[in-house]
């Protein structure tokens, strides 16, 4: 059962007016709630003929006397939060190049971003959140071939010239034939 202040809050609004205005079914829903309240319908009366549960109409009308018909839209999704600004969207271009950089051997991964994101920038993303991110600035998550930091880049330049003419890499050097 309403309160008597819930009903003297319901009385000053014209739900059915504001319901044909709205464009957002789940907000037009909850007006409309709100009218078969004010009507003097019952929380179980109104959830029957929306086909809502119970707690959703209570629930409603917790959101409306916290904050008018402004706080019927719901509340606000926490990942809409957790999204790096377009501020600093040059800054963690650079950052990831800067990682890369620092790795030396081997590649950086959609984890090893994801780290980063959430220590230096403070948005927590999803890994596939991360690689969306990353397609969205134009950076490319899947390199070269890595290049270990143990490789002799002198001793592959003379496997290289021991090769066949002609052959594509694949042959023996010239020695071993």
């Amino acid at each position: 059962m309403l309160s008597q202040h819930i009903i003297d809050q319901l009385q000053s609004y014209d739900f059915d007016r504001l319901a044909r205005r709205e464009h957002d079914g789940r907000r037009r829903l909850r007006l409309i709630a709100l009218a078969h309240l004010k009507e003097g319908k019952s929380y179980l009366e109104v959830a029957a003929a929306l086909r809502v549960s119970r707690h959703a109409v209570m629930r409603w009308v917790q959101w409306f006397t916290a904050g008018g018909v402004a706080r019927l839209a719901g509340l606000p999704h926490d990942w809409s939060t957790q999204r790096l600004a377009k501020e600093q969207e040059e800054a963690f271009r650079q950052a990831v190049e800067q990682l890369q950089r620092e790795r030396g051997g081997g590649r950086v991964r959609g984890e090893d971003i994801r780290q980063l994101l959430a220590r230096q920038f403070g948005v927590a993303y999803s890994l596939n959140g991360v690689y969306d991110l990353l397609k969205r600035l134009g950076l490319v998550w899947i390199s070269a071939r890595a290049v270990s930091p143990y490789a002799n880049p002198v001793a592959q330049a003379e496997f290289k010239k021991k090769l066949r003419p002609g052959s594509r890499g694949n042959a023996a050097p010239e020695h071993c034939a």
